[in-house]
């Protein structure tokens, strides 16, 4: 009992540290870059990884032990599985390693999703970057309160507008620092 005191006296002194950005910023002499990591969902990877292991499973199963099947069916299982693993652990290493980055220079501006096994770039003009914006998504109830509470949706979002077409720059941040990333982008394109 003594030990819970003394252990609660220690901490009850102790100031909260601010949370850090979670965005890193790097400028250079071309331009601004914004890396943002994707936010894990636990489930999703726990899901991702079952899904994987049970596939790699039947990929196995397919070579070595379906000696009872005939080969054609042994080639189909094996193609589908393999094709299942692909897309599973491109999600499973999207929700652990991924980063969706902003890359700003004097003419455009590039989004990419970055992740160990592909990478996907656009590329927009910034002379066509208008009402660069800050969309909160948050809602209390309903299925999408349930995928936001789990990781699986974000709640806040950076999106411009290019044409007639709204796009979503960054997610997955607090409030706060999307202020914030708003007004470095907002500054480096030009816009008021």
């Amino acid at each position: 009992m003594q030990s819970v005191i003394a252990n609660f006296k220690k901490t009850a002194g102790k100031m909260e540290e601010p949370k850090k950005m979670t965005s890193a910023i790097a400028e250079t002499t071309t331009g601004i870059t914004i890396s943002t990591p994707k936010r894990k969902s636990w489930v999703l990877i726990i899901f991702f990884s079952l899904i994987t292991l049970q596939f790699t499973n039947g990929i196995i199963q397919s070579l070595f032990f379906a000696n009872d099947l005939p080969t054609i069916e042994r080639i189909v299982i094996f193609i589908l599985s393999v094709i299942v693993v692909y897309f599973t652990l491109k999600g499973l290493l999207w929700q652990l390693k991924g980063i969706k980055e902003i890359s700003l220079n004097e003419e455009s501006l590039k989004l990419s999703k970055l992740s160990p096994l592909w990478t996907r770039t656009r590329t927009y003009k910034l002379s066509e970057i208008k009402n660069i914006d800050i969309k909160d998504e948050s809602v209390s109830e309903g299925p999408t309160a349930m995928l936001q509470l789990l990781n699986i949706t974000d709640k806040i979002k950076i999106t411009f507008s290019y044409g007639y077409e709204t796009i979503t720059a960054i997610s997955g941040i607090e409030h706060t620092e999307a202020i914030e990333l708003k007004d470095i982008i907002k500054n480096k394109i030009g816009l008021s």
